[in-house]
């Protein structure tokens, strides 16, 4: 809170307001269950107080509702953490209170109470004993890209397509239906069919609104891969799994230390101990053998690319990174996914022969925002290159991955394929983030395998380590951005603690 005399508006003498919030019992009917809630002000976070999450498909009733209340308190909490005041959930029946304990804790929701609670202890997910379908137990959150195609080929190396199951989820960041039926059809003709037909893995696609509900929500009270881990524990469990992996390269996670002596762990509740901790939930609270883990966490963006490339040649060819194209198409050519997909090839003496690289380089928006830049007069930094801008590649802490890229990158691979403009524009590209390597880009943390801790991730870095040099120590410069940060993966962060992007 600020000081100042407006701090105590809205609020009783006696102290905060507080919000009431009266959670409806879900509605569950075939593929589809839709939550509900009435709350006693207005909801700043989201459209409607309601969302739903639809599993093509699986018979819902076969899971026992405090299942769903479990998914509930796993996606709902956060929202409610952000109000500055206290806030009472009434549920419409008593809900596992080593459940709602978690989710406080994992969300750091504070501010929240929940009641009526159940006595401590496991519950069953089902409705009436255990109605697994498959048994498929390893499996992958597939978003069709590098990152998540890497992850799928490892286990299906080492474990096996028939094993194996990827699990996409249809989430449209606005609210309208009609672009979350062009999102479900471009995903399945362009990544789950080509998934099942060329790698013969299953797939199941799940559909939700939730996201899309927090639209005008900015900032890190908006859902992340929560989204996912919380909301298809349904797929999870009907198909077997007991292993899932997200794809998150090592480079996001750096961390910065503060002042007052803490360390602000970036993507925090992203990392592997937190997911850890939330597989070990699930098997406490209800008996899911679930190891939920980061494979992607050997890699870097780049380090990714390459190593699907080069071991994974067939697959490789199919890789959908960008997500602004038509339904029918792989690529947008405006946006920063299909630049990097250009520049990561050329980077690793690749020319796809289906891919316009005169396109993008002439007449993309995203390079002439980035020429717009460049030509502003911006000095370069100590670091050889010009400062980073929000506008440039996919994020923050892959600044530096992709200088290293650029400055891979062989202008004369493609040079009969550009005309004079998406040349020029090209060397220009150079000139301004290409001037040195960052060799870390291509190495994989010693450190990460021991923060994984288990059997595949060792399997799996053996694999990586005939491509990818390990190393005990990184060498930096590090930088999220224009920041310096640190990466030390013996460093660990505890549920409570760590917090901060």
């Amino acid at each position: 809170m600020v000081d100042s005399e407006d701090e105590n508006i809205g609020y009783e003498a006696h102290g905060p307001r507080t919000m009431n919030v009266d959670v409806h019992r879900p509605m569950v009917g075939g593929e589809t269950v839709v939550f509900g809630w009435d709350q006693s002000e207005p909801n700043p976070f989201q459209f409607t107080n309601s969302f739903f999450y639809r599993y093509d498909g699986i018979d819902l009733t076969s899971f026992s509702m405090p299942l769903f209340y479990e998914i509930f308190l796993g996606l709902q909490l956060k929202i409610f953490a952000a109000y500055d005041h206290p806030v009472v959930v009434n549920v419409p029946e008593p809900v596992s209170a080593s459940s709602v304990s978690f989710w406080k804790l994992f969300h750091h929701a504070d501010n929240v109470e929940v009641s009526p609670l159940d006595e401590p202890g496991d519950f069953s997910p089902w409705s009436s004993g255990e109605q697994r379908r498959h048994n498929r137990p390893w499996g992958a959150l597939f978003g069709g890209g590098k990152d998540s195609t890497l992850a799928t080929c490892l286990l299906r190396e080492l474990y096996g397509a028939e094993n194996m199951v990827l699990f996409q989820t249809v989430v449209p960041l606005r609210p309208p239906q009609k672009l979350a039926r062009t999102h479900a059809l471009r995903q399945e003709a362009l990544m789950l069919q080509p998934a099942r037909e060329h790698l013969g893995v299953a797939t199941q696609m799940t559909r939700t609104d939730f996201v899309a509900q927090q639209f005008k929500s900015r900032g890190k009270y908006k859902p992340l891969l929560e989204t996912y881990t919380v909301g298809m524990l349904p797929a999870f469990l009907t198909w077997g799994i007991t292993f899932l992996t997200v794809s998150l390269p090592w480079s996001a996670f750096p961390f910065v230390p503060q002042p007052n002596g803490r360390t602000s762990f970036r993507w925090s509740d992203v990392r592997p101990e937190m997911l850890a901790t939330q597989g070990a939930h699930y098997q406490q609270t209800f008996g899911m053998d679930l190891t939920l883990t980061n494979l992607n966490l050997l890699f870097t963006t780049f380090s990714a690319y390459r190593m699907l490339s080069e071991r994974y040649p067939d697959p490789f060819t199919r890789i959908v990174m960008c997500v602004a194209a038509d339904h029918d198409e792989r690529w947008c050519y405006d946006c920063s996914k299909c630049a990097e997909y250009a520049l990561f090839s050329l980077a690793n003496g690749i020319v796809d022969p289906r891919f316009d690289y005169d396109r993008l380089f002439s007449d993309s928006r995203y390079v002439h925002r980035l020429l717009g830049y460049i030509e502003s007069g911006v000095e370069h930094s100590t670091y050889g290159n010009l400062p980073w801008q929000p506008f440039f590649g996919t994020g923050s802490t892959n600044f530096t991955v992709d200088c290293h890229a650029i400055a891979l990158v062989d202008p004369g691979l493609i040079a009969y394929r550009l005309n004079s403009d998406g040349f020029d524009n090209l060397l220009m590209l150079k000139a301004s983030f290409g001037n040195r390597l960052f060799p870390y880009a291509e190495q994989i943390p010693a450190d990460v395998i021991t923060l994984l801790n288990h059997e595949t991730a060792r399997r799996a870095a053996a694999i990586a380590a005939e491509h990818l040099q390990v190393v005990d120590r990184l060498h930096g410069p590090f930088l999220s951005g224009n920041d310096p940060v640190n990466y030390d993966f013996s460093v660990r962060m505890t549920i409570d603690k760590g917090y901060g992007r």
